[in-house]
């Protein structure tokens, strides 16, 4: 799923933060299976314009991992990767490297099996 994070900075001034490539990340989570984010260790400075500013997103509907051991045990890999998340209700919830910015609520969608 596509997706955009928008943000307007009304502050007057660039906002200066620290992240490795991108500031913020979008995943889906539930109860069963918690959203999760990750950036690599490769601080930098990263600017945030004045204005709006949208950074593209892709959400994946799959697991972040799989193939190792966990609570609960993480998934078989399939030969592309990680295997889809289950069928069922999740959130699309925002992670940012830092507290930068005021985040959203989570989004509900619902994931459905293809036919």
């Amino acid at each position: 799923m596509l997706a955009h994070i928008v943000v307007d900075n009304r502050t007057g001034h660039a906002i200066h933060a620290y992240g490795c490539g991108q500031l913020f990340e979008l995943a889906l989570g539930n109860d069963s299976h918690p959203a999760e984010a990750g950036w690599p260790a490769c601080l930098r400075l990263l600017t945030i314009a004045t204005g709006i500013s949208s950074y593209p997103w892709t959400i994946h509907a799959s697991y972040g991992s799989c193939g190792g051991t966990g609570n609960p045990p993480l998934p078989r890999c399939l030969p592309h990767g990680p295997p889809p998340l289950p069928a069922g209700n999740y959130r699309v919830v925002f992670f940012q490297s830092s507290n930068i910015v005021s985040a959203p609520s989570p989004i509900p969608v619902r994931i459905t099996p293809r036919s």
